[in-house]
């Protein structure tokens, strides 16, 4: 993810809260008060889970200061466990299909399973309550981009698995959700490990590292990473940020 300048940070940060506020208000017109009487919640620091609080290592290093910040705050989870929906296979799936669906079950299952110690987790069979969805199915393609050097067109690239987030009110609070989405035609040796990735996404670090020794580097390397110290060390720091999720609306 690259770093944008400061102006247009600013200039986004301010554009983005006021069309969420806009939205929000929008969503919930029976509920809520006019949008000039309703503003964000400020940043604020949430407790730090047990898991994360109790981490400690002699090795203090971290990439913090290479994630992306967002208008939001970090985007964290501060109602614990976390619940992460695994999608199920359906019903008419030959017996190929159904292996490899649940192959690709398994590998999740283990990239739950590897972020659990750091963040608690809990898989739920219902889309509905959970926080995280993790789908079998590939990413949106990007849009056809013109080249400005060769005056041709770019074709988009095919994302092994993609992260997004959703933003929605409850109880008069900001809060979120994490939609991944991963590509099933993908070499099964780098299933977990992409999957493992996108978690870390989901779970609030919202970029790359620079070390190919990292969960969080950016691309596919010989050697398949597994989390590291410096991911826990970042996703620590993360954890400390303030952010407006999880907090009252002003104005209600």
């Amino acid at each position: 993810m690259l770093r944008e300048l400061q102006w247009f940070k600013r200039r986004f940060s301010l554009l983005f809260l006021s069309v969420l506020v806009c939205l929000l208000v929008t969503v919930s017109q029976k509920t809520w008060p006019r949008g000039d009487e309703v503003s964000l919640p400020p940043l604020k620091p949430h407790p730090l889970p047990p898991t994360l609080a109790a981490w400690q290592s002699d090795y203090k290093e971290d990439y913090f200061d290479y994630l992306q910040s967002h208008p939001v705050g970090a985007l964290i989870w501060y109602d614990f466990p976390v619940r992460v929906y695994l999608e199920s296979p359906p019903d008419n799936l030959s017996p190929s299909g159904a292996k490899a669906f649940q192959q690709w079950r398994q590998a999740g299952k283990k990239a739950i399973a590897a972020w659990n110690p750091y963040i608690p987790l809990q898989e739920t069979n219902n889309p509905e309550k959970a926080d995280i969805l993790i789908y079998r199915q590939p990413p949106p393609v990007g849009r056809l981009r013109v080249n400005p050097e060769t005056g041709l067109f770019d074709l988009p690239r095919v994302a092994a698995a993609t992260t997004t987030v959703q933003f929605y009110l409850r109880d008069s609070q900001l809060r979120h959700k994490m939609i991944i989405r991963v590509n099933p035609n993908q070499n099964l040796d780098y299933l977990e490990s992409n999957i493992t990735h996108e978690l870390g996404h989901a779970l609030g670090i919202w970029g790359h590292s620079p070390s190919p020794q990292d969960i969080m580097y950016h691309a596919h390397t010989r050697d398949i990473p597994t989390i590291s110290v410096r991911d826990i060390n970042t996703l620590k720091r993360v954890y400390q940020q303030p952010t407006r999720l999880g907090w009252r609306l002003s104005g209600n």
